[in-house]
């Protein structure tokens, strides 16, 4: 069977097992930082319709979702549009109805918010984030009543959530397996495999996705295992 779990291959990695041991100080910083950026999270509402490449326009979600980078690499004045490009199916400034020009105004401020709610955090994923394998971050907001479609995402991003505020009414699945959000237990998955979340709870989920770049993975020597190993009975 494929493998759909992935947090056993980063495993070794500091950001990950910094992640997983000290989320207890990680998850007030987080809680900061999207409270100092509430005026981003209003003005960046995702576009419910999407052009996708290969559908053509399609409904990604509906209800309340809001996301906001988590600038761990901020992109420097000089972007382009090929710069905020997300994955084969729509571009940052096209999912946000932004421009180009807006985000360089505004992802700067963001990074200085970073850097002043969230010095623990980022000290726990400089390692990974200097050897180029973490390659960038969002905190996403789900509020209830919404639903995710199905889609599929970046080809080279292995997509690991950080749970922050979580609810038992809250769950994503990936290629049919699913699964919610706890406190203190992190998941990996392909984000190029389909997958779609909803919540049916009665307060705002609150994660943090971090993306790895499985090309620099591989080229440092951390084995993607794509099948599930079977035993013989």
């Amino acid at each position: 069977m494929r493998k759909i779990w992935h947090e056993d291959s980063i495993q070794t990695l500091s950001s990950f097992r910094n992640l997983q041991n000290n989320y207890q100080q990680i998850i007030p910083e987080v809680l900061q930082f999207v409270e100092s950026n509430q005026q981003i999270l209003e003005e960046w509402r995702l576009d419910k319709w999407v052009d996708d490449r290969n559908l053509g326009r399609v409904q990604l979600w509906d209800g309340d979702w809001r996301v906001i980078p988590f600038p761990i690499d901020c992109v420097g004045s000089t972007a382009t549009e090929e710069d905020f490009e997300l994955s084969e199916m729509v571009t940052f400034t096209k999912l946000f109805n932004t421009t180009t020009e807006r985000c360089r105004e505004v992802l700067p401020l963001i990074r200085q918010s970073f850097i002043k709610t969230c010095p623990k955090t980022f000290k726990y994923l400089e390692e990974d984030i200097e050897k180029q394998l973490l390659k960038s971050a969002t905190i996403s907001r789900l509020s209830p009543g919404t639903k995710i479609n199905p889609h599929n995402g970046d080809i080279d991003s292995l997509r690991l959530h950080f749970p922050v505020v979580t609810d038992p009414g809250a769950w994503i699945s990936v290629r049919g397996r699913k699964r919610s959000w706890e406190v203190g237990n992190l998941f990996a998955f392909h984000d190029n495999d389909k997958h779609w979340a909803q919540h049916n709870g009665t307060h705002d989920r609150i994660i943090v996705i971090f993306d790895y770049s499985l090309e620099q993975l591989q080229r440092n020597g951390i084995e993607i295992v794509k099948w599930e190993e079977e035993f013989a009975i």
